[in-house]
């Protein structure tokens, strides 16, 4: 996977997707399931656990950087994410992310 930097953070092209979605929708706040979107139908039915593994290991890098807070139960060792919302600094960055695709056209 190709890695975008903004202000010398790196980002993948899922986690730039998941930024944008959350950006996009209503209330901020995006279900885990519907960021599965990302990837072929086709590919989801022969890589489900390999797509799971990569769309968590994307969620927690995101909330460690500060990006999205994760709502959900942890065990002694692992994390089981439902939710996530973008924090203050998640939503400048994907703000910034979509003006820097859009180029010349105003964003609100």
């Amino acid at each position: 996977m190709r890695n975008f930097s903004v202000n010398n953070m790196y980002l993948s092209k899922l986690q730039r997707y998941i930024l944008k979605e959350c950006y996009f929708s209503k209330n901020r706040a995006k279900l885990k399931v519907d960021f599965y979107d990302f990837y072929p139908k086709k590919e989801l039915k022969t890589n489900k656990i390999a797509v799971q593994a990569a769309l968590q290991n994307s969620l927690d890098n995101l909330v460690a950087k500060d990006l999205v807070a994760a709502y959900g139960h942890k065990t002694a060792k692992k994390w089981f994410i439902y939710k996530i919302k973008l924090t203050g600094q998640g939503r400048r960055l994907a703000k910034k992310l979509i003006k820097n695709r859009q180029g010349k056209l105003p964003i609100k």
